[in-house]
């Protein structure tokens, strides 16, 4: 049997994970890049198995590709946050197999007796029970240590695919497979985790500042050249910031920045969210972060269709605020209707004033990110027409 994994730019961390699940079965396994398999017009032999795997933003593209495949004869599987959302819609396009949810054992079950139908994933108890990633074919990505999210944001896939119990890789594993990367030559370390600064916590909000240290200073002793914590590819809660937490990032890590999600100015508006936290919480976070020498890179969210003018007044009030404060540099977004979230049947609306006001503070370098494309992205995941006053 041949496994051949479509790779894009969004779903290497994925397949690392996958392929490390993996590694010990007797399955032939490929990468090819997305668009060489695209232009070359792939088309593959009775035993080889073709994997997807993408969000809900991509989905428009890739049905095309999965309707383009299985009319050719194709066996096409697809997992990834679209196909745990929308399972039946999936194999409607002509898919062979959908995973939903975590897909680590479900995958190698599917390998050992590939028979068609929606594969329901089982949650890994322990992080521990697969690498993250493959030593093997040598294909690596940051590591994922923690997975599940304690909270419920309305507009976020992440709870509804990996449940709200936070589970962590432990110290000991983290390590192991860091040494394993530094004897490959490979020295930059980076995490994949729904809150950095949770890792280790029994609830995963409190921090455990003696796991973290553990794992920072560890990374350090077993000779990793760059540490990366509470930056991309992963952010930290306001609640979850701590003095202790900050001092052991700066004395081990070379992150400069630490993004961390607010998502809106206006504490109306993040009850609506389900956030957790007020305004007022993420703004002692922020100056909390600018002290310890690191730029706040503070997520913010733009276009829900209940957003009020006082409330996006509020939402620029404080960006600019936490700019001239603080240094923060705003990582904007616009809202996309995603998938499995209770927020899935709603349009995002922007003012034509807002959209002017977002213009501005990204020419001022103020506001950073991909919040034009989203716009046309929730306008596709919607089959919405733009929503202008």
């Amino acid at each position: 049997m041949k496994l051949v994994f479509v790779l894009s730019k969004t779903n290497r961390y994925s397949i690392a994970a996958l392929f490390g699940a993996i590694e010990d079965l007797e399955v032939d396994v490929e990468v090819i890049g997305e668009s060489e398999f695209i232009n070359a017009n792939y088309i593959g032999s009775d035993d080889a198995i073709i994997a997807l795997s993408f969000m809900s933003p991509e989905a428009k593209k890739n049905e095309k590709l999965i309707r383009k495949l299985s009319s050719a004869g194709n066996r096409v599987i697809v997992g990834g946050p679209h196909a745990s959302a929308k399972p039946e819609e999936i194999l409607g396009m002509g898919a062979y197999a959908v995973f939903v949810g975590e897909g680590e054992r479900t995958l190698r079950k599917f390998l050992l007796n590939p028979t068609p139908g929606i594969w329901y994933g089982e949650k890994l108890q322990q992080l521990d029970t697969f690498p993250p990633f493959s030593l093997k074919h040598e294909f690596f990505s940051p590591m994922e240590i923690s997975r599940g999210c304690p909270f419920g944001c309305n507009y976020c896939q992440t709870p509804r695919i990996f449940g709200r119990r936070v589970r962590h890789r432990s110290v000991e594993n983290i390590l192991h497979f860091a040494r394993e990367s530094v004897e490959r030559g490979r020295k930059v370390a980076r995490f994949i985790t729904p809150n950095a600064f949770g890792y280790g916590s029994k609830n995963g909000v409190t921090p455990n500042t003696k796991v973290i240290y553990e794992l920072l200073s560890g990374m350090r002793k077993i000779g990793m050249r760059e540490v990366y914590f509470g930056s991309f590819p992963s952010d930290v809660r306001p609640e979850s910031v701590s003095d202790d937490v900050l001092a052991i990032v700066q004395e081990f890590c070379d992150n400069k920045v630490i993004v961390v999600g607010l998502q809106s100015g206006s504490d109306r508006i993040l009850k609506q969210l389900n956030r957790g936290h007020d305004v007022q919480t993420a703004i002692n976070t922020i100056r909390k972060i600018s002290r310890y020498g690191f730029t706040p890179y503070v997520d913010m969210i733009f276009g829900f269709p209940f957003e009020e003018d006082s409330d996006i007044e509020k939402s620029f009030e404080v960006a600019y605020y936490l700019y001239e404060k603080y240094g923060a540099v705003i990582h904007g977004h616009t809202f996309m209707p995603l998938p499995g979230t209770p927020f899935e049947n709603l349009k995002s609306k922007l003012s034509s004033k807002t959209l002017r006001e977002l213009g501005r503070l990204s020419a001022k370098g103020i506001m950073k990110g991909q919040w034009q494309n989203q716009i046309t992205i929730s306008q596709e995941i919607s089959h919405s027409e733009p929503k202008g006053e």
